[in-house]
């Protein structure tokens, strides 16, 4: 089993490569360049040394397996035993559990048990069941290149070949509801446009001419609803200068390190308070 992994050459495609050895790459990334829209180099800085994890991540990578690449559950994924590891039986279960479960990531019963439900949610809808594993495509992609000077890396988790155009197909979770108007409130508050963005533009430097971006949206929340949504492509095209000006923010973070907010700014208040106060004045007179 892999590892660790560099890629010998850019830009370069890698096949197989298990979601932990990816993210051991260093090298920028869409979630990077979120991170970058939303603050600072120094907040970029403290993610890198201190990698978020959370149940919601490894329920999302669990989902992402069940989907995608089902075939590699067993290798990616241990469930572990529910045990009293007060008692004697319990540590013992439990040590026997760990020591086989090596580097596999570790789910609960009830994560694994939600993963199931809402991939079958995903496989039940005929649209997502098509673009997930009916259609002819390649799952868990992880492309290598240089963008601008800078190492970039990104992660499809599928590529499909609908009528002959290519179409890559992002799999979401959400919280809320996955009706149009609550998703187009999360492409915007979460980075999706700009995700969307980079990964057409890692595509086409590493020679796979992608169209298309199609979201498949399921809710955590049972019965776990299942939207398919393609993303306009002339909105995708207006976030092209923003993520091109956050790689040349990123490259000055590689060249000079990370640095906080800085300068003085003139700031005012938010324009709806702002009305809000001379709507007061203008009783006032």
């Amino acid at each position: 089993m892999i590892t660790r992994f560099e890629p010998e050459t850019w830009p370069h495609i890698e096949r197989g490569l298990p979601d932990s050895i990816y993210h051991g790459v260093d090298a920028m990334s869409a979630s990077r360049l979120k991170v970058l829209d939303r603050s600072t180099s120094l907040h970029l800085a403290h993610d890198i040394a201190n990698p978020p994890e959370g149940p919601a991540l490894v329920l999302g990578r669990a989902l992402h397996c069940k989907v995608l690449t089902p075939h590699l559950w067993l290798r990616d994924f241990a469930v572990a035993p529910a045990v009293d590891r007060r008692t004697k039986e319990g540590k013992a279960e439990w040590e026997r559990f760990t020591a086989t479960a090596g580097i596999r990531t570790v789910l609960t019963a009830e994560q694994a048990e939600e993963a199931t439900q809402m991939a079958w949610a995903i496989l039940e809808h005929p649209d997502a069941a098509q673009v997930c594993q009916t259609l002819d495509g390649e799952a868990e992609l992880s492309l290598f290149a240089m963008v601008n000077g800078v190492r970039a890396k990104a992660r499809f988790d599928r590529v499909v070949e609908v009528g002959g155009e290519r179409i890559i197909v992002d799999v979401k979770t959400t919280s809320g509801s996955a009706n149009r108007s609550e998703f187009e409130r999360s492409v915007w508050n979460f980075g999706y446009g700009l995700q969307c963005a980079f990964y057409l533009h890692m595509a086409r430097l590493c020679g796979i001419e992608a169209q298309h971006f199609v979201f498949v949206v399921v809710e955590k929340a049972s019965p776990h609803a299942v939207a398919v949504y393609r993303f306009k492509d002339e909105v995708v095209a207006s976030f092209e200068p923003r993520m091109m000006s956050l790689v040349e923010k990123y490259a000055k973070f590689v060249a000079d390190g990370p640095r906080g907010y800085e300068g003085v700014t003139e700031i005012g208040i938010p324009t709806w308070a702002l009305a809000s106060i001379q709507a007061e004045e203008n009783c006032n007179v």
